[in-house]
């Protein structure tokens, strides 16, 4: 029996091909990040967010004419303004819907545009980022204009 005293390196990777399999995986990991899009799957999760704020606030204002005999909160008006936090500091400027959060009847709270509640936003301290107005047809419209995706969101009963 003979043995053989030499070593045998042969059995690694190159360089060459360490490095092209490192750049094959970074192409695939680009393309995917890519196709993916999570700036534009966030935006889309905020605006369905926005969507559904919408609806609630609509859908509160609504029963809440239900049980005042078709009367909606009397700060709501055919002039189009922002509605107001639920514990804002000053609500003079921005229609004030707390008659919907009163005893957690309606709402909790006056739901608030995701961007709005971000230190540097855009929208004003004491504003939802949500809108309402009474229609020239006598309906309410509730309404998020930052949407980021595309048109306003809005919705009307």
């Amino acid at each position: 029996m003979k043995f053989n005293n030499k070593l045998s390196f042969n059995s690694g990777f190159t360089l060459v091909e360490l490095i092209l399999v490192i750049a094959i995986l970074a192409i695939l990991a680009a393309v995917t990040i890519v196709a993916i899009n999570p700036a534009r799957q966030l935006a889309k999760s905020r605006d369905a967010k926005r969507t559904a704020d919408v609806y609630a606030i609509l859908s509160a204002i609504h029963h809440y004419e239900a049980d005042h005999d078709g009367a909606w909160p009397a700060e709501i008006t055919d002039d189009e303004q922002e509605i107001c936090l639920t514990d804002a500091v000053d609500c003079s400027y921005l229609y004030d819907l707390s008659a919907l959060t009163t005893n957690q009847e309606y709402l909790e709270t006056i739901p608030a545009d995701p961007l709005c509640t971000e230190p540097d936003s855009e929208c004003d301290s004491n504003s939802t980022g949500y809108t309402v107005v009474v229609t020239a047809a006598g309906r309410v419209l509730v309404s998020a204009p930052r949407t980021e995706l595309g048109d306003v969101v809005f919705v009307s009963r």
